[in-house]
């Protein structure tokens, strides 16, 4: 199943001694939604992470920032909000990065 996912970034700023923080689209992308394998998901199970999905996008730069950074970004697909808990690349295919995700930013 394909569909576009949309990444935002969430930036932090101190105005007037106060936190606001500002959410802008980092990315939007078409993906690829594919199920975590037999081992992952029941290791997902068992660390209570039950709505976990996976976003398979092509490799680009940005991909590369969102692994790096990944308490900043959250994902979007098709209204619901997705956290990211792992960006990397895929060992068969380079060209593919795959956003893990949970339900629920």
């Amino acid at each position: 199943m394909t569909g576009r996912i949309k990444i935002i970034h969430k930036v932090s700023s101190v105005v007037d001694g106060r936190r606001q923080q500002e959410e802008t689209e980092f990315y939007s992308c078409w993906c690829e939604v594919k199920s975590l394998g037999t081992n992952e998901k029941y290791t997902a199970l068992q660390t209570g992470l039950e709505n976990t999905i996976v976003f398979e996008t092509r490799t680009c730069d940005k991909m590369e920032e969102i692994r790096l950074n990944l308490k900043e970004f959250y994902a979007v697909y098709k209204g619901v909000e997705f956290k990211i808990y792992d960006a990397s690349p895929m060992f068969t295919d380079d060209r593919k990065y795959q956003l893990k995700c949970r339900a629920g930013a």
